[in-house]
């Protein structure tokens, strides 16, 4: 039995070596409270963001986690998923007018300093990912000078998860940065002197890490379109997103089946046409 016991252990670091140099790419990891009654606030918004992706649903989980918060202070996990909330919140509301922009600004302030709470009771991977894509976010319609300067806080964050948890929301940097790349003028990139070869390589390594997850896909087709006018590559990296069984990913059937939704007008803001059509 000793001997079958030691195996056992071994045979456990065996795998958590293997794990660690290939870096399993894994799903959001729910936050963990002792108070019941705070787990069960987590729980509710845990479930609810599971039926969908919107701004009601978001703000419905804000309330949850603000009163998870209050009775459970100083837990880094929620205070890490407010932060993730007030960005999802934002990320799904309107940002046409200065006023609607001006709110935006405001909501992912909210978001970042969430992230910085979270930060300061304990250092991990996805504090300092929400904390680069609220800075980030936040700085959407500043000025391009207000972004450069932005920028060496924001990598500096999004370092730390590369460098610790590459895979972290299956690959969540790559998206961060190809995303950054869409929404910011290209005269920031070069003000900064930053190489878009890493958000290509950094999107590339979490697609081929865990090939079923679809929002990967959507993110490097909106990149490959916007920056660098590719249609053919976008209009491919869509069309094989729609082409798969958005159930194949277990846990991540609404994030996959919400993906292909956004591939889907994507696809039509790109050609004019309803998919499959060009």
């Amino acid at each position: 039995m000793r001997n079958k016991g030691i195996g056992f252990l071994v045979m456990g670091i065996v795998f958590s070596i293997l794990f660690s140099v290939n870096g399993v790419s894994g799903p959001l990891v729910k936050s963990v409270s002792n108070n019941p009654e705070v787990q069960n606030l987590i729980d509710q918004a845990w479930e609810l963001e599971k039926t969908d992706s919107n701004a009601e649903i978001y703000k419905k989980c804000i309330s949850l986690l603000e009163q998870a918060n209050k009775l459970d202070p100083n837990n880094h996990m929620i205070l890490t998923d407010l932060s993730r909330y007030y960005w999802s919140y934002g990320d799904n509301l309107p940002k046409e007018t200065k006023e609607q922009q001006k709110q935006l600004e405001g909501i992912y302030k909210i978001g970042l300093s969430y992230a910085e709470k979270s930060l300061a009771v304990k250092e991990t991977p996805p504090g300092h990912y929400w904390y680069a894509v609220n800075k980030a976010a936040s700085h959407e319609f500043s000025s391009i000078f207000a972004q450069a300067k932005a920028f060496p806080s924001i990598k500096k964050h999004s370092d730390y998860v590369v460098e610790h948890e590459p895979d972290y929301d299956y690959g969540a940097p790559g998206r961060l940065w190809t995303e950054i790349m869409v929404r910011v003028p290209k005269i920031v990139v070069q003000m900064v002197g930053w190489d878009v070869q890493e958000a290509i390589d950094l999107i590339n390594d979490a697609i081929k890490k865990e090939p079923r997850y679809l929002d990967n896909y959507v993110y490097k087709a909106r990149f490959y379109w916007t920056y660098f006018g590719d249609k053919e590559e976008a209009l491919k990296l869509l069309d094989y997103a729609l082409k798969q069984d958005p159930n194949s990913l277990p846990g991540e059937q609404t994030a996959n089946r919400v993906a292909q939704r956004g591939a889907r007008e994507l696809w039509k803001k790109i050609t004019g046409k309803e998919y499959p059509n060009q």
